[in-house]
């Protein structure tokens, strides 16, 4: 009996465990970077959410085709990641147009990849970025010029990989 009774307390645990990890997301005001390098830019706005965004500022004139960035222009975060899991990236971003639409994002030690390139213009909505298993603790995010007019609200990463956000998040950091 009292085998089994820790058996049953032992698989409880790891049930709610499971369960509170599924769960984890860190939500970073894109505003909050410990960095900045120019051309990227903070910029104030009452439709962001936290009151302002950060991008890279639209050139004139404005590309009409694709080209490589201009310049280096990036934002760099610390987050500490609270368990060890595959973490799905989201961008709350607003893209200027197809020649507008994306930003390279670097994660910790992996490759610098593309976020964007999606047709929803002038208007805040969640890009789905890359999924890469990290954590537990700090992880260093990079997000990097790749097109003028690009913006980005909020970032998240989240341990839930059917979670897909629909409006501005509450900062978790």
């Amino acid at each position: 009996m009292r085998k089994l009774l820790c058996v049953a307390v032992v698989a409880a645990c790891l049930v709610v465990t499971l369960c509170w990890a599924a769960g984890k997301k860190v939500v970073v005001e894109a505003e909050k970077c410990t960095s900045i390098t120019p051309s990227m830019q903070k910029t104030a706005s009452r439709l962001a959410s936290g009151g302002y965004f950060i991008q890279i500022p639209l050139r004139r004139p404005h590309a009409t085709t694709e080209t490589g960035p201009a310049d280096t222009g990036n934002a760099t975060y610390t987050v500490n990641l609270p368990i060890h899991a595959s973490y799905r990236f989201w961008g709350r971003c607003h893209w200027q147009d197809g020649c507008g639409n994306s930003f390279f994002v670097k994660i910790g030690s992996k490759p610098a990849v593309v976020l964007g390139q999606d047709g929803s213009y002038l208007r805040w909505h969640w890009v789905k970025g890359p999924t890469v298993e990290m954590g537990p603790g700090p992880v260093q995010i990079v997000i990097q010029n790749r097109e003028d007019g690009a913006k980005i609200d909020q970032f998240l990463l989240t341990s839930d990989l059917s979670y897909v956000p629909v409006r501005a998040e509450r900062a978790t950091r």
